[in-house]
């Protein structure tokens, strides 16, 4: 079993610091741990059902933290969606791919990843020591679970070559941190990362529940299946992709949107299958979980983050005019000559993250298809789905009869388009690249080193391996 690398007593420090509420559960959320700053021992930090609860929305708190746009603009900094950053250090690095262990905000979204980790892990060594009833207890671990899948899953794709990298996947993966100790650890093998992270989603699945409390951002089972066939697609497993995407769509809960922006308030759209949850809070002050999209995006005068032209004209191609529906979240910023193109889509004030969505369903389930050669009548549909939506007509739809080819095609261009500032787009090139498909991204070849993120200082031991410097 692996260990940590943080001192466990970092991570009671972390528990007792005040935790900011992200579900509509507020009288709960709010309550603050009476510590006084000192550290404590666990069996006093958790005591009863109402602590485990908190604990377990601190892990959630601080991934809040990290879905707020930060993770994301990591990642789309390495693709060919985004021009070089405007005044912006860190991901300006990242987007020159020569990412080193000094970059302050790649170490914050790492070492956030794991502390959502740490802390599912004291979910699971305190959930058998508190008094709950058999539904609840299955509720905690399969709420851990999920979590810490998710945390490990958004590690290794940013921090390590994608699977299919090397025949066996025995390339450098991550740390897998299953317990907290202050032992230091070495990175587990590619293949060792995504085998426990399915095993951690197989306990997601069997315990959580189908429906949360209307208006609750927990995960539950369908939120765990959705983050399965991400998994599966990442791993070129399209067959159990494409059957679990297909669960989530026909027996979910869940519609497709009707507004084209995703990033919306007061209420996450129907399709939201898990979500980072904005909110008023009953003081009336607002917690805001968007400030890494809109700090980079907004204001529309002068955003650090700005698109390629290519993707700009992709999203006007079947445009009648500037106010059709894809084509209204994109305009061009003429500064003196000076010729940008942005988006307005995170232009509210504050809005929920969608992280899985029944659109990622659609598209994982046509471009299985396409791969599969499989229910092609079916994935057309799909993508037409989607690019109804988008443009407001049939303009763009696939015809009856599409290939296979031309419906893989049509569904990786859907994912690029509506996925445009998640990082979608790196990690689908990397996945077509590892499968041996050519794929060459601003002038660099998918796997050179400057394509994986560098691992924080805190990271460097004698028994942990970094990622080659040197860029691509």
């Amino acid at each position: 079993m692996k260990k940590s690398k943080i001192s466990y007593r970092f991570i009671l420090i972390l528990l007792g610091v005040l935790i900011v509420p992200i579900s509509a559960c507020e009288d709960l959320l709010e309550k603050r741990p009476d510590t006084g700053g000192a550290r404590i021992p666990t069996e006093q930090l958790v005591e009863n059902r109402e602590d485990l609860q908190e604990l377990l929305n601190s892990a959630y708190d601080v991934l809040g933290n990290t879905y707020n746009g930060d993770l994301q603009n990591l990642i789309n900094c390495l693709n060919d969606n985004l021009v070089r950053p405007v005044q912006q250090d860190d991901l300006t690095s990242v987007w020159l791919r020569s990412t080193s262990i000094f970059n302050g905000s790649m170490s914050t979204v790492f070492n956030n990843l794991y502390f959502t980790v740490f802390r599912c892990n004291t979910v699971f060594e305190e959930v058998d020591n508190i008094e709950l009833s058999s539904l609840e207890r299955n509720r905690f671990l399969g709420e851990a679970s999920f979590l810490r899948a998710l945390a490990h899953f958004e590690a290794v794709r940013g921090w390590a070559q994608p699977y299919g990298y090397t025949p066996n996947n025995s390339h450098p993966g991550v740390a897998i941190q299953l317990e907290n100790s202050v032992e230091n650890t070495e990175r587990s093998t590619v293949q060792e990362v995504y085998s426990q992270i399915l095993s951690d989603i197989i306990v997601a699945k069997e315990l959580l529940p189908e429906t949360n409390p209307e208006g609750s951002p927990y995960a539950n089972k369908w939120a765990a299946l959705a983050l399965e066939a991400e998994i599966r697609f990442q791993m070129h497993q399209y067959d159990l992709a494409y059957q679990l995407a297909n669960e989530v769509i026909e027996m979910g809960p869940y519609m497709l949107n009707t507004d084209v922006n995703k990033y919306q308030h007061p209420q996450p759209g129907p399709e939201s299958i898990f979500y980072i949850f904005s909110a008023i809070l009953n003081n009336g002050t607002v917690d805001n979980r968007a400030g890494g999209f809109r700090g980079n995006y907004f204001p529309l005068e002068n955003p650090s983050l700005r698109m390629q032209a290519e993707l700009y004209d992709l999203m006007n191609e079947f445009a009648v005019d500037q106010d059709t529906l894809r084509a209204g979240l994109y305009q061009i910023l003429d500064n003196d000559g000076n010729i940008s193109y942005i988006t307005n889509m995170f232009e509210a004030e504050f809005f929920n993250i969608p992280v899985l969505t029944l659109t990622h369903m659609h598209l994982i389930r046509a471009e299985a298809s396409g791969e599969l050669s499989t229910n092609l009548d079916q994935a057309v549909q799909d993508v037409n789905a989607i690019r109804t939506r988008a443009w407001g007509s049939v303009v763009a739809n696939l015809p009856e009869g599409a290939s296979a080819s031309e419906i893989i095609e049509a569904a990786r261009l859907e994912r690029r388009l509506e996925f445009p500032f998640t990082g979608q787009r790196t990690h689908d090139l990397k996945r077509i690249g590892s499968q041996g498909e050519p794929v060459i991204i601003r002038d660099a070849v998918w796997d050179c080193n400057g394509m994986v993120l560098q691992f924080p200082a805190t990271e460097a031991t004698s028994v942990f391996e970094l990622n080659p410097t040197g860029g691509c």
